[in-house]
């Protein structure tokens, strides 16, 4: 065989390759787009749903019970982690894809379906935090999964860009939810200037034919070239979980600190911040929708740009700019807020910045600390208790300093200190060793 025809044959290898990389790119990243739609959608809902879950002569007490059960969902996301991310190490990455969208799909729907606590009484209440459970549940292992697969299939000198249309259209699903939210509140809103009582069911309705149109997109794809290496070679993980404790506690450490600062920067800056707009600077709900809509929108648009400069620079000088900004950044982004909707919207994209420079960094890095073998289990595990400490007690905690020291700039201070976190937790990052099947700069 002669070398022009062995290289023709290797070069449509690599055009069917990247062909597939792209289309699992794309199966996988459209889902995490429905789980953080339906995960976050909640939070966007939280001023309406805590009047009819949680009825209350105080409206503290009301929100910050139906942020506890925001939190909640975080609780048991480690409990999916480690459930989804074994069986992603044990029985293929698309199987673990497959049963999460499943589940979060059903769980957003039913949601929207609920009985209210005037309907019902405690009943109520209940139904919303088992649903609320499920949703967590399932978030817990879409990531470490998702991450995992697109990291397997991504060409190298592309990885970062492949990697960051996870957090990329993860914020169009919370801008589809911030946006979907507002729409709802505007479309529905009586001549009173009141939303209607049911609005706030539809954004969660909105998750059964999303479920549907990316069961479709993930059905048709394959498992990653590593894992079906492992399996033939009969190199799998028997026990991901064990090994992931027992080898690797400092990559999982580090990761864990990683998902810490995304987290909180991700539920703070684009999650609570549309509670605090609402609650706090009292912001009309539409004007809130729209504004985090815009945000966000940019976020989603900033992040693969971000991607493609941490394929050239690499993810840790790009995470160094993220800690930097939220440090320098969080204060006068945060001082404009609620003087006008125009300052408002210029206030939180500035703030979006540091944010998606966090996302394609942090995505790029989660698969990257571990090999193959208990990647899934790790990325899944890690990444969700980072969400625990992260995204389940910064609206909480920062809805109750508020409350406390009656300061408005709170979000501020705690989006400065992660910033902080961030950098001490590069300084401790050792070289990654390529024999493994990690690497990064």
């Amino acid at each position: 065989m002669s070398e022009q025809t062995i290289s023709g044959e290797l070069d449509i290898e690599r055009e069917k390759h990247q062909a597939q990389a792209k289309k699992a790119t794309a199966a996988a990243a459209f889902g995490t787009f429905l789980e953080y739609y339906d995960f976050s959608v909640y939070g966007y809902c939280a001023a309406r749903i805590s009047t009819e879950f949680f009825p209350s002569d105080n409206e503290t007490v009301s929100l910050l019970s139906t942020l506890a059960v925001f939190g909640l969902a975080f609780v048991i996301r480690p409990l999916g982690g480690l459930f989804f991310g074994r069986i992603g190490d044990r029985y293929g990455r698309k199987v673990s894809l497959l049963a999460t969208v499943i589940l979060i799909g059903c769980a957003c729907t039913a949601i929207g379906c609920l009985p209210t606590y005037d309907q019902v009484g405690i009943l109520a209440p209940i139904l919303l935090i088992f649903c609320r459970a499920l949703q967590g549940f399932s978030a817990g292992g879409e990531i470490g999964s998702a991450a995992s697969y697109i990291r397997e299939w991504a060409p190298e000198s592309r990885r970062a860009l492949y990697l960051s249309f996870v957090p990329s259209v993860a914020n169009i699903g919370k801008a589809c939810a911030a946006g979907m939210a507002g729409f709802a509140a505007w479309c529905f809103m009586g001549d009173t200037g009141e939303t209607s009582s049911w609005a706030w069911r539809v954004p969660f309705l909105m998750g059964l034919p999303l479920m549907l149109g990316c069961l479709y997109m993930r059905l048709r794809i394959e498992d990653t070239p590593d894992f079906a290496n492992m399996k033939k070679e009969g190199s799998l993980s028997k026990a991901p979980i064990r090994e992931l404790v027992t080898t690797y506690p400092a990559s999982l450490a580090k990761l864990f600190m990683f998902s810490l600062v995304q987290n909180v920067g991700t539920y703070c800056g684009t999650v609570y911040v549309a509670i605090y707009m609402r609650t706090v600077l009292n912001m009309p709900a539409a004007d809130v929708g729209f504004t985090v809509l815009i945000a966000v929108t940019c976020a989603a648009f900033l992040i693969p740009v971000f991607g493609m400069m941490s394929d050239r620079i690499g993810a840790v000088k790009t995470l160094v700019c993220c800690y930097s900004g939220y440090i320098l950044l969080s204060y006068p982004c945060y001082s404009l807020m609620g003087h006008s909707f125009g300052m408002s919207i210029v206030a939180l994209i500035i703030s979006i910045i540091p944010y998606a420079l966090c996302q394609a960094g942090s995505y790029y890095m989660y698969p990257e600390l571990l090999p193959p073998r208990v990647r899934s289990t790790g990325v899944s595990f890690g990444h969700s208790m980072g969400a625990v400490l992260g995204g389940a007690t910064t609206p909480i905690l920062a809805t109750w300093l508020i409350d406390k020291m009656d300061n408005i700039m709170i979000p501020a201070y705690i989006l400065m200190f992660t910033g902080v976190l961030g950098l001490v937790n590069l300084l401790c990052l050792k070289k990654a060793d390529p024999k493994e099947g990690r690497h990064y700069r």
